[in-house]
């Protein structure tokens, strides 16, 4: 009888650990994917923060193209424009990233500071009118540009588990 409660015993504590085992590993697994899920939304976010910068800046533009703004007015919404840029950037330092999005993430904040570059050298441009700085802008906008496609087949890369 003594030899079967013992067996009873060892039965019992080997089904609580399977058992807290199997609940770790699910709490781990959910927390995982709580925090990946915060991931994504805040570098969503960032990219939307982003989008609307420059939608703002090519609307200024357009609009002293058009007469619709003086050149003082676009030089100081430029400014503002320049300091809302670095704080964003900024913003990609603060993620908390999982280790495989990591490198997507790195060319995600490059591909806005080649942006950030491109458009100072456009206002380089307007100011001096040094057609040198208008090339400049033009390049670095086409970095800007293959960073942000790099950094996508990253990030989706990551997503996949292919890294």
């Amino acid at each position: 009888m003594k030899k079967a409660k013992k067996q009873n015993i060892i039965i019992a504590s080997i089904a609580i650990i399977i058992v807290v085992t199997i609940v770790a590993y699910n709490y781990s697994y959910d927390q995982t994917r709580q925090k990946g899920f915060k991931f994504g939304n805040d570098l969503q976010q960032i990219q939307e923060e982003v989008k609307q910068l420059q939608v703002e800046f090519n609307s200024k533009i357009t609009q002293w193209k058009e007469g619709d703004l003086s050149q003082q007015e676009l030089e100081a919404f430029s400014k503002e424009h320049v300091e809302k840029m670095q704080n964003v950037i900024l913003k990609y330092d603060e993620l908390i990233a999982p280790k495989s999005f990591a490198p997507s993430v790195e060319l995600f904040k490059l591909s806005t500071q080649a942006q950030l570059d491109s458009d100072k050298e456009f206002m380089e441009w307007i100011n001096t009118n040094d057609e040198s700085h208008s090339v400049r802008s033009d390049s670095l906008l086409q970095e800007s540009f293959d960073y942000e496609m790099t950094a996508l087949a990253e990030f989706n890369a990551a997503k996949a588990g292919l890294r």
